[in-house]
């Protein structure tokens, strides 16, 4: 699970910002909570914010930093997902990035990084016992010192471009504290549905899956259902994995609906709703979170649904019973239909603003206060932003055509 994810400097976040998961005292749904051993965290937190106020900015800091833990600088270099983000630095001083972390086997990490011209200028790793961090290693620009077993070893000349904890973790398959981390970021998935290449790389996607496992075509098909009732069943050509080898790879999927009197017609995917499209293949990006406890950040969750739909999913999170892995939905959005004190804890809901000099900053609405009171959780929070009244929102200017 994700508990703490800071960022500096990247993109129109100059100073230091912190998307904070762990549950505050708020005493208000208590099944939106995952209550661990180490402690109790949010499973959904909501992003809100005016267009280009820098809510996808928070999401990006995210997928910048996972894309750098886990791929090499020579790959990297011919990878249409790596951005060259520091020319939308504010200032010339590096990224930081930093996540602390509860990982499968119970542990609490504290990862990070600061990063200037593509070269790293330093790098951590602490873990939590008790209330105190403790260093697993620590680097200074090529130089790294590792504590391992009570014993001290320390690397120099390490690439530049390059992070320890990619290195090592492929170098030592025991270290078992530098893989449970990069497990975690492995797990962790950013899906930037705000960008229309990455958009149609996930809708030209099919899982095998549908081949080869009756009970996840049967769970797929129950998913639809609760959303769309006319749908049937789902009829996939060619029927296996062997013949799909055989036909390049490709897979005609069509779903069965039911018809006046009762006639069955089999309509194909690309020809179904952008909502019913974009569920469809947002299927096992949900289950893989709900079912395995993984973090999962969204751009434009809302984009093409609608808001009840919206809602089915956050609910998802938040039901211990569907959600029984503790997975996390971390998502931006301008869905304000959902934005109510039936639907959120006042810590699950984020603000992203810029000011006037283009520098953005993420706030929370437990933390947000009005005339020094904090809102209360009988506000109308819907209402209460789009008026303005936690900032946020976009500063319109009479338009006149001539």
């Amino acid at each position: 699970m994700l508990i703490r994810f800071s960022f500096k400097n990247f993109k129109s976040f100059k100073n230091e910002n912190c998307l904070d998961m762990e549950a505050t005292s708020l005493k208000e749904h208590e099944y939106n909570i995952a209550k661990t051993k180490s402690g109790e965290y949010l499973k959904v937190s909501a992003i809100y914010g005016a267009n280009a106020s820098g809510k996808t900015n928070v999401l990006q800091a995210f997928g910048y930093m996972k894309n750098r833990v886990l791929i090499t600088d020579d790959s990297r270099k011919n990878s249409p997902v790596e951005e060259n983000v520091f020319s939308y630095m504010i200032n010339n001083e590096p990224i930081s990035l930093e996540v602390e972390i509860l990982a499968k086997n119970g542990k609490v990490y504290k990862y990070g990084f600061e990063v200037l011209k593509d070269n790293i200028i330093s790098e951590w790793l602490f873990e939590k016992r008790i209330n105190k961090f403790y260093t697993i290693f620590e680097r200074d620009s090529n130089n790294v010192i590792l504590k391992d077993e009570n014993k001290k070893q320390e690397f120099s000349n390490i690439d530049e471009r390059t992070l320890f904890l990619n290195i090592y973790s492929k170098i030592d398959s025991n270290n078992k504290d530098l893989n449970n981390v990069v497990e975690w970021f492995i797990n962790a998935n950013y899906l930037d549905l705000g960008n229309p290449l990455f958009e149609n790389n996930i809708n030209n996607r099919i899982s095998l899956k549908i081949l080869s496992d009756e009970k996840y075509k049967n769970e797929l098909i129950r998913f639809i259902k609760t959303f769309d009732a006319g749908i049937e069943g789902i009829k996939v050509t060619p029927d296996s994995v062997e013949a799909v080898k055989n036909n390049n790879g490709i897979i005609k999927i069509e779903l069965i609906h039911k018809g006046e009197n009762g006639i069955i017609k089999a309509l194909p995917l690309e020809l179904e709703s952008n909502g019913t499209r974009k569920m469809f293949h947002l299927f096992d990006f949900f289950m893989d979170a709900l079912k395995l406890g993984m973090v999962l950040f969204v751009d434009e969750l809302d984009a093409k649904l609608h808001p009840l739909l919206t809602r089915y999913i956050i609910n998802l999170f938040h039901n211990p019973e569907t959600n029984n892995g503790n997975g996390q939905l971390i998502y931006s959005t301008h869905d304000t239909v959902n934005l109510n004190k039936d639907t959120f804890r006042r810590d699950e809901i984020w603000f992203a603003e810029k000011d006037k000099d283009g520098i953005s900053t993420i706030y929370s609405l437990s933390d947000y206060k009005i005339n020094d009171t904090k809102v209360r959780n009988d506000a109308t929070y819907n209402k209460d932003y789009l008026s303005g009244r936690y900032g946020a929102i976009p500063v319109l200017e009479d338009f006149d055509i001539v």
